[in-house]
């Protein structure tokens, strides 16, 4: 079964068709507002604000409530409020089945307890778990991190990380690009993310702030290039706040996903998302 989304599950199940998840998803979209958007329409904050902190947090590693009062653009009591609003009011993906009529309570009850039980052998966490006696394990973990969070911020994907592991092959799935930055040190290492055509035009109207369809092929390699270059300068900054000083190389195109070569330890943090295929891994030259 791999490391599912509860929806994929609910489909491979046949409990609900994909058309019926759509639509729960919609709704769950429509009702559970984001924080920015719930500042504004108590009138905390101006949508020129939430655009702003939206595009402070690509170079900053807080949350929005967290950002935005640091700026002092909104006070901590109202911040507080917001987000026991969202908790309280917050809709699960099966409450949203169960109120469209897709699914029944009972049945509802009974797919999510196996659903639990299943991935539940899966190491998916917060955070990350690394493989052990693995060098440089703070930068791989800052960068897993980080990508995984800016996925969320900056293209509205999200992602699910299960614990890193020595690669032991090519990855599984269709990848339409490959991106690759290297790390300064010792050993020397290179971030390489890889992505489904889904992925890459979805990163690319969010950085380009339209659809980006039907855009070059160019403007989206380069709009992933910058999503890249975003997730290992914050890694970088991050380090540099531990003491670790590290440079980045600008991020390059690669011909195909690395593959174990001889010299080098490769390391793969499998990710899983609703639509699209990703993968993720780290070359160690020097380990």
């Amino acid at each position: 079964m791999g490391i599912q989304f509860f929806g994929e599950f609910l489909i491979e199940r046949w409990v609900v068709t994909r058309g019926q998840l759509i639509e729960a998803l919609e709704l769950q979209e429509y009702r559970n507002l984001k924080f920015g958007e719930l500042a504004v329409r108590r009138g905390f904050m101006t949508p020129d604000q939430v655009r702003e902190v939206n595009e402070l947090q690509r170079s900053t590693d807080l949350r929005f409530g967290d950002l935005a009062v640091a700026k002092g653009m909104l006070t901590p009591e109202k911040a507080r409020e917001i987000l026991t609003y969202q908790k309280n009011n917050y809709l699960m993906l099966g409450e949203a089945l169960l109120e469209l009529g897709h699914i029944s309570e009972d049945v509802l009850e009974r797919e999510l307890a196996i659903f639990q039980e299943e991935q539940a052998r899966y190491r998916v966490v917060e955070e990350v778990a690394m493989p052990e006696a693995l060098p440089a394990a703070e930068l791989l973990r800052a960068a897993v991190d980080l990508t995984r969070k800016l996925f969320l911020r900056v293209a509205g994907i999200t992602v699910k990380v299960a614990a890193g592991r020595d690669a032991d092959g090519a990855p599984e799935g269709e990848f339409h690009l490959s991106v690759g930055v290297r790390f300064t040190g010792s050993p020397q290492v290179q971030y390489v993310l890889s992505v489904s055509s889904e992925i890459a035009v979805e990163v690319a109207s969010r950085i380009l702030g339209q659809d980006a369809t039907r855009e070059s092929e160019e403007m989206v390699e380069d709009a992933v290039k910058e999503f890249t270059n975003l997730v290992c300068g914050n890694t970088a900054a991050a380090l540099a706040q531990q003491g670790k000083d590290v440079e980045i190389s600008p991020p390059e195109t690669l011909p195909a996903v690395p593959a174990p070569a001889p010299g080098s330890r490769l390391v793969v943090f499998p990710l899983h998302v609703t639509e699209g295929a990703l993968d993720l891994r780290f070359r160690l030259e020097d380990a």
